[in-house]
């Protein structure tokens, strides 16, 4: 996972969680409420769901907010500074970007230039696209009384109990999904992620933040012309527990940076999280690069109270030896394994 993007996402879900967890009314914790925004009854109702089985509450959250255009009404007066020629330049950036099919960045445009013009209520509704799904979107009215629709990118599938972003993007094109059956968020195949291999100073800096409790255990070894690290992780993740299984190789260097593998070294890989005998949940057999999953729940454990059942399946028989002599040297000695065929079931 890139770091960068772990500390904004890590950011942003603390910054949800804090007043859900404290707040004791619709009042918001500091200032009065300002900024005008409501949620509809489909919307509410899947919320509530989300608050019974975690610390989330989003629309207490999202309905409490503070004017947020307070200081671009502070720019307009203090200064010469023409909000709307600014705002025209970010539509003119974003338009750009979805002919360049940079949507996400697109969107980042959008958001700037639609502050700059400041917003004085925003209506957010679950719309039917036709097939039986539904997408997020936020009418949105601004200070001059012109009003605009914001396409979110979030879906959800009542069928399926899956939020989710077409084109592999996930919803809001943050490169999660969420499945609220199981009330787990988890990350798509070509997440943008995927860009940024993964390194030992990651988890150092991880380590260091109170919103991580996390252990984790790299099993590195030598097959056809690349070093190879699987790494495993299980823990407490801000407001959820999780596991992760990566797969990452690189051409033989110095250094603790691994790209994340192609399409042709992705593995087929499954894992089961368990708090004691408890099942808390499963991510079925996929192939992939990282497979992944983040359980939202009032009940968060530690990560030595958690064990992490999973099982890859390897190319060849070279790389399955290869692979099992990298766990029995592993310095902690706490992982047990078993093959059968070309499957590794692994426990941790």
């Amino acid at each position: 996972m890139n770091l960068l993007a772990q500390k904004i996402l890590s950011l942003l879900l603390s910054l949800i969680m804090v007043p859900s967890v404290f707040s004791v009314s619709d009042k918001p914790l500091i200032g009065p409420k300002k900024f005008d925004v409501t949620v509809d009854a489909k919307t509410t109702e899947l919320c509530e769901i989300v608050r019974e089985n975690s610390y989330l509450d989003i629309v207490n959250t999202v309905t409490n907010l503070k004017d947020v255009s307070a200081p671009v009404k502070l720019l307009n007066k203090a200064l010469p500074f023409d909000c709307s020629a600014f705002s025209e330049i970010m539509y003119k950036l974003r338009d750009k970007c979805y002919e360049d099919d940079k949507i996400t960045l697109g969107k980042a445009f959008y958001l700037i230039g639609a502050y700059f013009r400041g917003f004085e209520s925003c209506d957010i509704k679950l719309s039917p696209c036709g097939d039986g799904t539904y997408e997020f979107l936020m009418y949105v009215t601004y200070s001059d009384g012109e009003t605009d629709v914001l396409h979110s990118g979030a879906y959800y599938n009542p069928e399926t109990g899956l939020f989710y972003g077409k084109d592999e993007k996930g919803m809001f094109d943050i490169g999660y999904n969420f499945d609220i059956n199981d009330m787990v968020i988890y990350a798509t195949l070509n997440c943008w992620m995927r860009d940024f291999g993964f390194c030992f100073e990651y988890d150092i800096l991880s380590y260091i933040t109170p919103l991580y409790y996390y252990h984790t255990r790299r099993f590195k070894f030598y097959y056809e012309g690349k070093e190879w690290m699987i790494q495993a992780w299980k823990g407490m993740y801000v407001a959820a527990n999780g596991a992760e299984i990566g797969v990452y190789n690189r051409l033989p260097s110095p250094g603790t940076f691994y790209n994340c593998v192609s399409d042709e070294d992705m593995l087929n890989m499954s894992f089961s999280l368990y708090h004691g005998d408890e099942l808390l949940f499963t991510r079925e057999k996929q192939k992939s690069w990282w497979t992944n999953g983040f359980q939202l729940s009032k009940e968060l454990y530690s990560a030595n109270e958690l064990t992490l059942k999973f099982t890859i399946e390897m190319k060849d028989k070279k790389m399955l030896k290869a692979f099992c002599k990298a766990v029995d040297l592993n310095l902690h000695r706490d992982v047990t394994y078993k093959a059968d065929g070309l499957t590794v079931s692994l426990e941790w």
